[in-house]
């Protein structure tokens, strides 16, 4: 029996090709989803465990919905296999390999949805990938990403809150992202960035343009204004919701409502922001107009190709698909050795000797899951300030803990007596890459200037991104993936120069010696 989809007075044969093709992609989608199991499961718990992706659970259902849209063009294009998708497949597969071998989540994931266009091109080939390139790349808004902007954005949020209040004539003391005003005290917290307002309106704000318009010029703009809008809809929340509790001298907007008054202020601002879109909407017309779009042929379709072709298409996404993980998993469990030859104790250097405990107590940073570590105090010999050096090396971090992470800071989190500070940059005679200056605050009004380097390949840096992208290019090429943090730090009274200028001294001598220690550690 012969299969007719409606559409309008007329009606759209399916090209031969879509049962076997449709086989074959339903093949090569159970594959990914069983060979990245793990993958697609840590998406879906982020869901559950966040509200502020709570939205990833809608991705798929609109995708479904999206294709379901386009079906009669799609059922008039001739599905062909596309054997040049292989270079993208395995492109993407490797960027999978190296997010699981150096422990990157979000890497992980979007490399799983990546595969999923990757995947069409291969088997149905790329008229119809194009077809449906929104309904594919809309599938990226499913990775729980953009956490990252949580930071940056509580300090925005900060600097217009305070700003705004000034300009109202209140009084305001801020300390950080503390301000206190004569009737209490204020702070932004993570809930108060404004980020998942903001990926919520690109989430929906990126829907709109596309089933609304035609214009890629206006979907554009839209996709703008929706970027733009919840950053100022927060700023003004939050500058709001300040001004009604001081105001009402603290018994409004300081409890549930104040959540509840930036939900509705939110959504009321969405709404406004979808309803003056819609006043240039052009849905009503064609797919073609304004988008460059062809009209989707309704004459005889062209031969199914070769079932040949098909067969070495699926054959080569099972193969890919199921080879990434294998080697991973392979890799993860090769034994990369012990750490030997750091040693212990400070690290002198001519002029210096180890500091007795009057001198000064030890600090340590707050990094975890070290392999091995080194570190004391020194002091000049003619009397000088106590510096310290402290060496936290790391290998095998698939399974003992990565050194770059949420969880590792110098302050700590794991520990509430030591607050961190900014304190930019700073260089060393004779290194060619600056530290990191931060400045710490302790138990007992305790103050630590801290230099931070790290570790990675033979050389130092301050980016955690090319610490990553090392050590994932040396695992993936078959080594190992040593790393370390290196930290140079002096306590301080009042000002840190104090201890900067004898902390300059030390350093010139012995980062030269600790990137040697480093080196032979690492070994050939």
């Amino acid at each position: 029996m012969a299969v007719e989809w409606s559409q309008g007075a007329g009606a759209v044969h399916p090209a031969p090709g879509w049962p076997r093709a449709l086989t074959a992609m339903a093949v090569a989608l159970t594959a990914l989803l069983v060979a990245f199991f793990p993958t697609f499961t840590s998406m879906v718990e982020t869901w559950q465990r966040s509200e502020t992706f709570a939205h990833g659970f809608l991705i798929v259902p609109i995708v479904a919905f999206l294709v379901f849209r386009l079906r009669h063009e799609l059922a008039s294009l001739q599905p062909r296999p596309c054997l040049l998708a292989v270079i993208p497949l395995v492109l993407i597969t490797l960027m999978w390999v190296m997010g699981e071998l150096v422990d990157v989540i979000s890497v992980r994931q979007f490399a799983a949805v990546l595969m999923v266009p990757a995947l069409v091109w291969l088997v149905l080939g790329g008229e119809i990938t194009r077809r449906l390139q929104f309904p594919l790349a809309y599938l990226l808004f499913a990775v729980p990403f953009g956490e990252f902007m949580v930071e940056p954005m509580m300090i925005w949020t900060a600097d217009f809150t305070v700003g705004a209040i000034r300009l109202t004539g209140v009084p305001v003391y801020r300390d950080g992202l503390f301000f206190d005003l004569p009737t209490g005290r204020w702070s932004v917290v993570a809930a108060c960035s404004g980020v998942r307002y903001l990926i919520a309106s690109v989430a929906l704000g990126t829907l709109f343009a596309y089933l609304m318009y035609r214009s890629w010029t206006r979907r554009l703009i839209f996709v703008a204004i929706a970027i733009l809008v919840p950053i100022v809809a927060n700023w003004l929340r939050a500058y709001g919701i300040v001004m009604i509790g001081h105001l009402s001298d603290m018994r409004l907007a300081a409890g549930v409502d104040h959540l509840l008054y930036g939900w509705v202020f939110f959504g009321v601002v969405i709404l406004l922001m979808f309803l003056i879109g819609a006043l240039w909407r052009e849905d009503h017309l064609s797919t073609g107009q304004n988008s460059g779009d062809k009209t989707p042929g309704t004459g005889v379709a062209e031969p199914a190709p070769r079932t040949g072709r098909l067969v070495t298409a699926t054959a080569l996404a099972l193969l890919l698909t199921v080879s990434g993980p294998l080697y991973a998993g392979w890799m993860n469990h090769r034994d990369l050795g012990e750490v030997q030859g750091l040693g212990s104790g400070p690290l002198l250097v001519e002029g210096w000797q180890a500091a007795s405990e009057a001198d000064a107590e030890p600090w340590t940073p707050g990094y975890r899951n070290a392999r091995a570590s080194r570190g004391g105090l020194v002091v000049q010999e003619e009397a000088g300030h106590a510096v310290g050096l402290h060496i936290d090396y790391y290998r095998a971090q698939h399974r003992h803990g990565n050194m770059v992470g949420w969880a590792n800071t110098l302050a700590g989190r794991h520990r509430d007596d030591w607050r961190q500070h900014s304190g930019g940059r700073t260089a060393v005679p004779g290194i060619d890459r600056q530290g990191d200056r931060v400045l710490l605050s302790g138990p007992d009004g305790r103050r630590v200037v801290a230099w931070r380097w790290y570790w990675v390949g033979g050389r130092l840096t301050t980016s955690g991104h090319e610490v990553k992208a090392r050590e994932a290019l040396s695992r993936l090429l078959g080594g190992r993936d040593d790393a370390a943090l290196v930290v140079l730090y002096a306590d301080y009274r009042n000002d840190p120069a104090e201890a900067e200028a004898a902390l300059a001294q030390y350093a010139a001598q012995a980062l030269p010696q600790a990137l040697r220690l480093l080196d032979g550690v690492a070994g050939p």
